[in-house]
C-alpha cells in the first residue's frame, strides 16, 4: 500500500492515463512503454495496469494479426537484423525471434494467432482441411516472396562484384549487357525466368548479349598485351603496354585484360645502403635543388651508390646517370663500395664527355664522393660539385629512383641474391643495356633514353 500512495503522489492522474492509454492501445510491451516515455518503472505500470478491467490478469494485449507477422519474416529472411524489423514495425524483439522460429519450424500455419480463450473451453479446434486454400495460398505467397528476397540480395551483391557499381545501384537501371553478366554469374543457382522478370530484361535480349559477350573481342590484343609484358620481363604496368602496343585500345582496356590475365607488374621493395661516415670535408652547397631536370645532356648528373645481395656475398652498383634523360652515362660494379669504385666511374663518365662540356655533379653526402681522390679527379676534369643535405634522400631521388626501378623491375622478382656475385655483375650490365637501349618512358614520348636522343640527332 506504501508503494502505491508513492506512485500516486509522484506522478499526476493525466500522466498515469497516458502510461495505460499507449499500453493498451499499441503492440508495445510494458518495457518498451517505459523506454519510449521514460517513466514510470516496469512494476509501477504492472501495479496500474492491474487496476485496469482491459487488463485480464496478465499479458491481455491485442492480438498482433498476422500481416505484421508475415512482414516481420518477409523482413528478416530479406536480410534485415530482427532488431531493426522489431523497431519498424513496432513490436518487441523477442516476438519478432519467436515468429522467425515458428516460422522455421512449422512454417505458415505456425504464425496463426491462437486464441487466448481456448484454454478455457473443452471444445477442440476445428480441424482445417488438406483442400483448405486460404492457409496454403499464404505459405505459398510468403515463400515465393522470400526466394524473391534472396535472389535480390545476391544480384545487389554480384552488383558489386561483377559490375562494380554501388551496392544501392537500382538493377533495372543497369544496362542490358551488365544485366547479362549477372544472370550470368547466378545462372547455376537461380532460374532464368526470375532473373529476367526482376532484372526487367526481355529473355531475347539476354540470348543476344550472352552470345556477344561470348566472343571476346580483345581476344587479340590480349595475345600482343601478353607477349608485352612477357618482353619486358613482367617489369612494365598497363601504360607501358599501352605504349608498347601501339593501338587504338585505351589504357583502361589494357589495364582490365592485364587484371583479368593475372599479368602484374613487381611490386617496390625499400631497402638502402648508406655511405656515410661523417663529415670528413666540408660539403658543397646543393646546386641541383631538387630540380633534377636538365634542358640538354651533360649539364647535370646524378650519381649514388647501392648495394645488392649476392649467394655468395654483395654487390655494388655506381652509377652515373644524366638528368636530361635518364640515360646512365657510366657505371661500375664491384665487390666492395670503395674510394676506387667510385672514382673509376667518374673516370669512365667523364671520358664521354665532348670538348669543353663541364657538367655539375650532384651526390649525397657519402665518404667516396668526399676523399682526396674524388676531389682531385672533379678538378682535373673541371666538373662543379653539388651535395644533398645532411641524411636528406629525397635531395637526391633521382638517383635512388633509378635504383628503385632496378630493385623492382629485375633484382627481387628474378631473385639475384640466388646468384653468385659473378652472375650479379653481368646481370647488372644487361640491366643497364636495356634501360638506355629498350626501356621506354613517358617523359620521352615513350622511348629510351638512346632513341629518343637519335630522334633528335644527338649523339647517343
Amino acid at each position: 500500500m506504501e508503494t502505491e500512495r508513492k506512485d500516486y503522489h509522484m506522478f499526476s492522474p493525466e500522466e498515469r492515463q497516458r502510461v495505460v492509454e499507449l499500453y493498451f492501445t499499441t503492440p508495445m510491451t510494458t518495457a518498451q512503454v517505459v523506454r519510449h516515455l521514460g517513466y514510470p518503472t516496469r512494476q509501477c505500470l504492472e501495479r496500474w495496469l492491474a487496476k485496469d478491467p482491459r487488463y485480464a490478469g496478465h499479458m491481455a494485449k491485442p492480438i498482433i494479426p498476422l500481416e505484421t507477422r508475415t512482414k516481420a519474416i518477409e523482413l528478416v529472411l530479406g536480410g534485415m537484423q530482427q532488431k531493426q524489423a522489431a523497431e519498424r514495425l513496432g513490436v518487441s524483439v523477442g516476438a519478432v525471434h519467436n515468429w522467425v522460429k515458428a516460422y522455421r519450424e512449422g512454417g505458415m500455419a505456425a504464425l496463426q494467432p491462437r486464441n487466448r480463450n481456448a484454454s478455457q473451453t473443452n471444445k477442440p479446434a476445428p480441424r482445417r482441411s488438406r483442400n483448405a486454400g486460404d492457409g496454403n495460398d499464404d505459405v505459398e505467397a510468403l515463400r515465393r516472396r522470400v526466394e524473391e528476397l534472396e535472389l535480390e540480395n545476391a544480384l545487389m551483391r554480384e552488383v558489386v562484384e561483377v559490375v562494380k557499381k554501388d551496392p544501392g545501384a537500382d538493377l533495372r537501371r543497369l544496362s542490358n549487357r551488365e544485366k547479362t553478366l549477372l544472370i550470368d554469374r547466378l545462372r547455376p543457382a537461380y532460374s532464368l525466368s526470375s532473373m529476367t522478370c526482376l532484372l526487367a530484361i526481355a529473355p531475347s535480349s539476354y540470348h543476344y548479349h550472352h552470345a556477344r559477350l561470348a566472343i571476346d573481342k580483345y581476344a587479340g590484343v590480349r595475345v600482343r598485351v601478353a607477349e608485352a609484358f612477357a618482353a619486358s620481363k613482367g617489369r612494365y604496368g598497363y601504360r607501358r603496354i599501352k605504349a608498347m602496343l601501339r593501338t587504338g585500345v585505351s589504357e583502361k582496356a589494357v589495364r582490365r585484360i592485364m587484371a583479368e590475365d593475372g599479368l602484374v607488374a613487381h611490386a617496390p621493395k625499400r631497402r638502402r645502403y648508406s655511405s656515410y661516415e661523417g663529415e670528413t670535408t666540408p660539403a658543397p652547397d646543393n646546386l641541383v635543388n631538387r630540380e633534377f631536370t636538365a634542358e640538354r645532356p651533360n649539364e647535370k648528373w646524378l650519381t649514388d651508390i647501392s648495394e645488392i645481395k649476392a649467394r655468395d656475398g654483395k654487390v655494388y652498383l655506381s652509377p652515373m646517370i644524366d638528368c636530361h634523360d635518364g640515360k646512365i652515362v657510366a657505371y661500375t660494379a664491384g665487390f666492395s663500395p670503395n674510394a676506387e669504385l667510385a672514382n673509376r666511374m667518374l673516370v669512365k663518365a667523364a671520358e664521354t664527355l665532348p670538348e669543353g662540356v663541364k657538367p655539375l655533379v650532384h651526390s649525397d653526402r657519402g665518404c667516396h664522393y668526399r676523399w682526396p681522390g674524388w676531389l682531385d679527379l672533379m678538378e682535373r676534369y673541371g666538373l662543379t660539385r653539388s651535395m644533398s643535405a645532411k641524411g636528406c634522400s629525397p635531395d637526391n631521388a633521382a638517383a635512388e629512383g633509378f635504383f628503385g626501378r632496378m630493385k623492382t623491375e629485375s633484382v627481387y622478382p628474378e631473385h639475384w641474391e640466388k646468384r653468385t656475385r659473378d652472375e650479379v655483375l653481368i646481370l647488372i650490365d644487361d640491366y643497364i643495356r636495356w634501360y638506355n637501349h629498350e626501356r621506354i618512358k613517358r617523359s620521352l614520348g615513350w622511348m629510351s633514353p638512346v632513341q629518343y636522343r637519335q630522334s633528335q640527332g644527338m649523339a647517343a
